[in-house]
């Protein structure tokens, strides 16, 4: 159940004030409805409010709508029934049934030059990127599809990261527990912590790796320890189906550009892997897999959620302050790549207990690509359309 009731609290202790944009009255009326389990090659966003999670998709009648006579051929065999897919999620693709309840783990993710590459990043469902002290960037990454067994380098968590957490409503949250008024406030909220204080066998430290950005957490371990979630997990936002795929309305563009400071970061259209595949300070971002081998970064959907940031008066251990991203509710600028394009649009988000909406500028939902999804809270004028050569 969504704790509601601590909302007030948490605004206080998070110093949050207001959104990025003024509050505006932002309805997405149009909210489509999502439908996870869907008969193959039936649109998998055409639902009915009946239609619940788990539950069998309405048998499709194939009778003739001519009003002639017809005749039974004896040989003729009814068509077998097509099969129920289970898809994830997070992802909008098919996953094992059994699958469907793995707990949703977040953990903390240094972004640093001396992190990487990162171990496990690259099976994250959902990834925000959020700016912090000194330029650089951290990653609240979302698993729940797909749990690698390790993932690293973790790092304490953030202020802005409890209004990103709290929507999922009791998921694991591992990082490395420096913080100590973070620890304090994680207290109050409706998140499972795992971090490093108390979970410290399933952490440890890299020794080829430097300090601070170097402990490694057995991540399959942390989901073991808490079982299998009652019910599935909610969808985020609708997905495209196979019938639908480019079908809203994108504009083509060759990719972005996103300065946060001390990190820059682009991304760009890889028409061989459908997706965008992202360079780090002139770099080809790469993760590293359960082989030990180092792959490119690249997401179906990158979701630019442009955000206000206000310094607090919290530091880091090198004195600087910790910036704050406003995005406990309100409203503002968003841009959505899939498709190899690009869709302008608003998200809004009504209270710190639910997640953020995305939708064009006629008000309807965005239904994103089946696959992994970034969302970067960058803040304003920090971003770069990249336009296809004339």
């Amino acid at each position: 159940m969504k704790r509601v009731s601590i909302t007030i609290g948490v605004f206080a202790m998070c110093c949050i004030a207001c959104a990025a944009d003024t509050k505006d009255a932002y309805n997405a009326d149009d909210k489509q409805n999502q439908s996870y389990q869907t008969q193959s090659g039936v649109d998998s966003t055409t639902t009915t409010e009946s239609r619940e999670y788990g539950s069998k998709a309405p048998e499709i009648s194939n009778s003739d709508a001519s009003d002639s006579p017809t005749t039974t051929n004896p040989e003729q065999t009814s068509e077998e029934p097509s099969e129920i897919e289970t898809l994830a999620p997070f992802r909008g693709v098919p996953i094992n049934p059994e699958d469907l309840l793995s707990p949703r783990l977040a953990l903390k993710i240094d972004n640093a030059p001396t992190a990487l590459p990162q171990e496990g990043l690259q099976d994250a469902d959902i990834v925000f990127e959020e700016l912090v002290e000194g330029g650089l960037t951290r990653f609240l990454a979302v698993f729940q599809s797909k749990i690698p067994e390790f993932v690293g380098p973790i790092r304490s968590g953030r202020s802005t990261d409890i209004p990103l957490l709290m929507p999922f409503d009791g998921a694991l949250f591992g990082w490395s527990g420096s913080n100590w008024a973070f620890r304090k406030l994680l207290e109050t909220v409706a998140i499972t912590d795992v971090g490093l204080y108390r979970n410290p066998s399933t952490y440890w430290r890299q020794s080829e790796r430097p300090s601070p950005s170097n402990l490694w957490v057995r991540s399959s371990q942390l989901v073991e320890q808490a079982g299998s979630d009652p019910l599935p997990p909610e969808p985020l936002w609708p997905f495209e189906s196979s019938k639908q795929a480019n079908a809203e309305p994108t504009r083509p563009i060759e990719g972005i550009e996103v300065d946060w400071g001390s990190t820059k970061v682009s991304y760009r259209w890889d028409t061989k892997r459908k997706a965008w595949k992202r360079v780090q300070n002139g770099n080809t971002h790469t993760a590293v897999d359960a082989e030990g081998d180092e792959v490119a970064l690249a997401q179906q959907n990158v979701i630019i959620q442009f955000t206000k940031y206000v310094l607090t008066n919290e530091e880091d251990a090198n004195g600087s302050r910790i910036p704050l991203g406003q995005v406990s509710e309100g409203s503002g600028t968003a841009w959505i790549l899939k498709n190899g394009g690009i869709v302008e649009g608003r998200w809004s988000k009504a209270n710190i207990t639910v997640h953020a909406e995305f939708v064009d500028q006629a008000g309807r939902a965005i239904a994103m690509s089946p696959g992994s999804t970034w969302i970067l809270l960058a803040p304003r004028d920090s971003v770069k359309v990249l336009e296809l050569d004339d």
